[in-house]
């Protein structure tokens, strides 16, 4: 990813609670033709003491996890708040229109999780993450030993270390503050992303 040193995000942990809040990732590998393959799914963040694990999963049928070699390397694109900028929010003239966006990008190597026991936990991590805001949350436990062999006899889990993160926090860094705190009004009065906002307003330029 082309970020330019006044963009750059090297933050890890913000990073990291990027992914929690967008969990919804892009999962591209190369094939052994060298072309790419991607697959849209979520993504659940995993702290093992210093190491960053990303687990998910995939339908047996998709063809993708048979790149989950341990070999392999693969990258997972997050994208965060993002919107377009009129350049007549600004205050200066001859402004030109953009857009703003934060995306992180994670690099590592998938390999899959052979043992039974531990990808129910991981399917069961991820289910409780999204269900854990509910009033009445549903969880894996509730399902007969049956239904959850036949589970993961459909899926395969797989989760992947990260190498490196990539984070890119375009938000108007370079503008005049004026200008900037212009695009956060326009896009608050016009109905705009307000997490963009937030995230251009709180945003400073680099020392």
């Amino acid at each position: 990813m082309y970020v330019p040193p006044r963009f750059a995000q090297a933050d890890r942990d913000e990073c990291i609670a990027l992914i929690e809040r967008e969990p919804f990732g892009l999962l591209v590998t190369a094939g052994a033709d060298g072309m790419p393959f991607a697959t849209h799914i979520p993504l659940h963040v995993e702290r093992r003491g210093e190491e960053v694990v990303l687990v998910g999963h995939v339908a047996r049928a998709n063809p993708h996890w048979q790149a989950f070699d341990g070999a392999r390397e693969a990258l997972a694109v997050f994208q965060g708040p993002h919107g377009y900028i009129s350049p007549a929010w600004y205050s200066t003239a001859g402004r030109v229109p953009t857009w703003n966006y934060i995306a992180v990008h994670a690099y590592g190597v998938p390999r899959i999780v052979d043992d039974a026991g531990a990808a129910k936990a991981m399917i069961a991590a991820l289910t409780d993450r999204f269900e854990r805001a509910r009033p009445a949350p549903w969880s894996v436990d509730v399902l007969p030993n049956r239904d959850v062999g036949k589970l993961l006899t459909a899926l395969v889990v797989f989760e992947m270390p990260v190498a490196r993160f990539e984070g890119k926090w375009k938000l108007g860094q370079h503008m005049a503050e004026a200008d900037r705190m212009g695009a956060v009004a326009g896009l608050e009065r016009e109905g705009g992303d307000a997490a963009l906002a937030e995230a251009m307003r709180m945003e400073r330029e680099a020392v």
